[in-house]
C-alpha cells in the first residue's frame, strides 16, 4: 500500500466562561502516522493558550548560566581533569579532539557506549550560535562510531542526540551531543528500520524517497538542498516538530564532509526559527540505519529536531502524561502552519 495520510476530526463542546458559557465546538484532529500508524492529537486551538510556556525569560536564562559557570565540568579550565577517556583499543589518544569540539567517553552511561563531545570553549550560546560548533561535533562522533565499529562489528547503530537547556533534560548547561551506539537498535530506530523494510517489501520502493517525492508537491515541505530535504511531519509527536531526510545516504560510513554541512546548515535555520519564536531549550536526534549493512533499497538517515518548553519560571514542561504513558503524540498547531513559519528562515 501506497503512503497515506488519515486523520479523522472530532470536535470537543462546551459551555465556556470565555464566550459568556455560549457553546464552543473545537477541532481536534486524530492522525496517524503515514509509516509507522502512531496516533496524534493536533489541538490548534491551544496554540496562543500555551505559547507563553515556550517563550523564555532572559534574566531567568542569565540566572542558571551565571549559576552553572563555575563548576562547570565541560569548561576549558576543567575538562582535561574533570572527563574520563576512552580505552587505548578503541581511541588511542584517550579523546578525540576535532576544531573546538573535545569528544570523551560519559562519565555515567546511558548506553552500552556512549561518548560525550563538548562542542566549544564557551559556556552557554544561543540557539542561533550553535550551528556553528555542531558539524565539528558531528565530524568527532563519526570517527569513534567507526573506530567502534571497526573495534567490534556487532555494534552495528548509533545516534547522535542534542538535549539543549535544562527543559530538555540536559544536566550541564555547557553545549555538549551525546553519541551513543551499541548491538541493539534504539527502540524508535528498530522501529523505523522494520516498517520502512516492510513498506518496501510490500511496494517496492523506497517509503523515504516516496515521502520526499509526495511532501515536496505539499504544505509541509520546507526546503532542499543536494542531498537533504526539510519538512515537518504529517502526525508530529510535538508541536516543534521538523524532520530532514537524506536522499541517498542510509548510514553513517556513508557520511561524507558536504552532507554533513547540509544537515548543519538546515539546523541553523530550524534553531533561527525557534529563537524568534522565543525558544531556547531543544533536543535533536541524528539517526542512521546499521552500520555495516546495505539498506539503501529501504532506509535514509534522518534527523528530528523539537522545540521545547522556555525557560521562565514557574517552571512547565511541554510533555504531559498523554505523551509520556500513553504514548500519544500531540501538537497545539497544525504541521502546516509550522512548516509556514519555517519556511521563512530557510
Amino acid at each position: 500500500m501506497s503512503i497515506q495520510f488519515i486523520k479523522e476530526v472530532k470536535y470537543a463542546r462546551l459551555l465556556s466562561p470565555l464566550k459568556d458559557y455560549q457553546v464552543d465546538e473545537q477541532a481536534v484532529e486524530h492522525r496517524f502516522d503515514p509509516l509507522l500508524n502512531r496516533e496524534t492529537v493536533i489541538t490548534p486551538g491551544r496554540f496562543q493558550y500555551v505559547k507563553r510556556l515556550f517563550e523564555s525569560n532572559e534574566k531567568d536564562i542569565v540566572d542558571v548560566v551565571e549559576g552553572t559557570r563555575v563548576n562547570c565540568p565541560f569548561c576549558p579550565e576543567r575538562i582535561q581533569a574533570s572527563t574520563p577517556k576512552f580505552p587505548k583499543e578503541i581511541v588511542k589518544e584517550g579523546r578525540i579532539v576535532v576544531g573546538e569540539t573535545v569528544l570523551f567517553p560519559s562519565l555515567f552511561a546511558h548506553m552500552d557506549y556512549n561518548a560525550v563531545g563538548v562542542l566549544c570553549k564557551e559556556h552557554y550560546l544561543k540557539l542561533n550560535e550553535i550551528h556553528e560548533k555542531l558539524y565539528d561535533g558531528i565530524r568527532a562522533g563519526l570517527i569513534w562510531i567507526k573506530s567502534l565499529h571497526k573495534y567490534d562489528s556487532n555494534i552495528k547503530y548509533a545516534c547522535f542526540i542534542e538535549n539543549y537547556f535544562p527543559p530538555s533534560g540536559s544536566t550541564v548547561v555547557h553545549p555538549h551531543i551525546q553519541v551513543l551506539a551499541s548491538e541493539l537498535p534504539f527502540n524508535m530506530l528498530k522501529e523505523l528500520l522494520s516498517k520502512s523494510e516492510a513498506y518496501f517489501k510490500s511496494n517496492g520502493t523506497n517509503y523515504w524517497i516516496d515521502l520526499i517525492d509526495v511532501e515536496r508537491k505539499g504544505e509541509r515541505f520546507v526546503s532542499e538542498s543536494d542531498d537533504v530535504v526539510w519538512l515537518t511531519p504529517f502526525a508530529p509527536m510535538y508541536t516543534y516538530e521538523v524532520l530532514a531526510v537524506s536522499k541517498s545516504l542510509s548510514n553513517f560510513q556513508e557520511l561524507d564532509d558536504n552532507t554533513i554541512r547540509e544537515f548543519v546548515n538546515g539546523v541553523k535555520c530550524v534553531l533561527n526559527f525557534f529563537q524568534e519564536e522565543g525558544l531556547s531549550s531543544f533536543n535533536m536526534v541524528f539517526y542512521s540505519g546499521p552500520l555495516g549493512e546495505d539498506s539503501k533499497n529501504y532506509f535514509r538517515i534522518g534527523m528530528k529536531i523539537i522545540g521545547r518548553a522556555g525557560y521562565r519560571f514557574p517552571f512547565v514542561s511541554d510533555i504531559w502524561g498523554l505523551q509520556t504513558l500513553m504514548m500519544e503524540g500531540e501538537a497545539y498547531e497544525t504541521p502546516e502552519a509550522m512548516a509556514k513559519k519555517l519556511k521563512q528562515h530557510f
